[in-house]
Formats: structure tokens, C-alpha cells, sequence
């Protein structure tokens, strides 16, 4: 079986809103720190979010569609590093019809 092809530089698409969310978050918690009506505006907004969050529809929907995404990561980084699975199957082809009259036996009557 052929290894599988490996890109010569791997790309870190992750890493830009990695950074962005995290210097949003910095913001925030400094504002909410520094100002009492940012940090009552946060401690609402947050509340909020996590009852709605946890009401039984989104929260069942949103573990389903949580964990289906977690099976693609798992799935796409294992085919990467395994290859794709293909199995490659040799198949004979048949003889021509003029040697295959000639290997049968007769059968005389």
C-alpha cells in the first residue's frame, strides 16, 4: 500500500481566531473589571446566555452537534495520518475464448 502524501507545510488556519477571541475576552474582563456597569452588562448577558443555553432542546441539540463535530476532527485527522482506506483489489482477467476450448476436455458420447 502507497504512504499517503504529506503537504510540505501545514497551514495554522486555527491560530488567527485563536488570538482574536482571545484578545476579545482580555477586553471584555478589563472593562468588566475597571467599570461596574460593564461588569453588571457581563454578569447579565452571561446569565442570560447560560439560561438559554441549558434549556432541554438546545442543550440536547447543541451536545449532539458538539459531539458530531468532535467525530469529523477525530475522523479527518485519523485519515490523514493513516491514509484514506481505499483497498486496491487485483482482478485477473479471463482468458481468451480460443484457450479456454482448448483446456476443456471433450466428452465423447
Amino acid at each position: 500500500m502507497p504512504t499517503p502524501e504529506t503537504s510540505p507545510a501545514k497551514s495554522r488556519w486555527w491560530l488567527e481566531p485563536l488570538i482574536w477571541t482571545v484578545c476579545f475576552a482580555i477586553a471584555i474582563s478589563v472593562a468588566a473589571y475597571v467599570n461596574e456597569t460593564a461588569r453588571e452588562i457581563v454578569m447579565q448577558g452571561l446569565a442570560y446566555l447560560f439560561a438559554f443555553l441549558t434549556t432541554p432542546f438546545v442543550l440536547e441539540a447543541s451536545a449532539a452537534f458538539i459531539g458530531l463535530c468532535i467525530v469529523f476532527v477525530i475522523n479527518t485527522r485519523r485519515i490523514e495520518r493513516e491514509g484514506d482506506g481505499w483497498v486496491e483489489m487485483e482482478v485477473q482477467q479471463p482468458a481468451p475464448a480460443a484457450d479456454q476450448d482448448a483446456t476443456k476436455p471433450e466428452t465423447v458420447v
